[in-house]
């Protein structure tokens, strides 16, 4: 077993699955609920959660909040909400040896599909291969070149095996028609990402759960949620039942 191999079973350490926290939202700007995250980490120490998705600027100044949780750290930027068009290319803006120096447990990176999507493409997979130098392991999230389609059968499906075949570890992925599919053409460990707020939150991850996902990496579903703690409980029961 290599060193990718055993740090990637690490971050499904507990039964098998990961539960982790999305609170990278901010890079894009201001998002509400995040405006404290050190005392947000805080006070989800105690639940259910295994990791926290954090930026790099959060994750410096959160060092002993994160105590006991894993640290999945973003590395890859875009624009923010300000900007006039959305970006081809997400670009890694973390190198791997800041990332092995914060001692985070794997590292997201954006691949965007569609449009021109060989720029994102050979960039993540450039990247990947960095990482795994270092043996830190990669997930990679699937997005859309019109964003609007992000979430639909053909992005994720098809973003999810290119992103396996170049060597990602874990799957980030958007929930769609046919998910099952989307699962079962995916050769590596597939975990949900949050998408809209909504009180679907519960039948999405049920679904999710029993066509396969290994984890959920869910943001506003959570930290804009007034019962928070209970909902953390509820979704890791969801995913730890099937």
């Amino acid at each position: 077993m290599n060193g990718i191999r055993r740090n990637t079973e690490k971050l499904f350490s507990n039964g098998g699955k990961l539960f982790a926290m999305a609170m990278d939202l901010p890079q894009v700007g201001i998002v509400e609920g995040l405006e404290d995250p050190k005392a947000l980490i805080a006070s989800c120490r105690d639940t259910a959660l295994d990791a926290f998705l954090l930026n790099v600027g959060i994750a410096n100044l959160a060092e002993k909040e994160l105590l006991g949780k894993k640290l999945i750290l973003r590395t890859s930027s875009g624009g923010t909400n300000l900007a006039t068009e959305f970006t081809g290319v997400q670009k890694n803006h973390v190198s791997p040896e800041t990332a092995l120096a914060m001692g985070a447990d794997a590292v997201v990176m954006m691949m965007v599909i569609g449009g021109a999507d060989y720029a994102s493409i050979q960039d993540a997979a450039a990247a990947i291969d960095a990482y795994h130098r270092l043996s830190i392991p990669v997930v990679v999230e699937i997005l859309a070149d019109d964003y609007e389609k992000t979430q639909t059968f053909d992005i994720q499906a098809n973003g999810a095996r290119v992103a396996a075949e170049l060597g990602a570890d874990v799957v980030k992925a958007f929930y769609t028609e046919h998910f099952e599919e989307v699962v079962r053409n995916c050769p590596v460990p597939i975990i949900l990402a949050g998408g809209p707020k909504g009180s679907d939150i519960f039948d999405t991850a049920a679904a999710a759960a029993k066509a396969g996902v290994k984890g959920f990496c869910f943001g506003r579903n959570l930290f804009q949620a007034e019962d928070r703690i209970e909902r953390i409980a509820r979704l890791d029961r969801i995913l730890r039942e099937v």
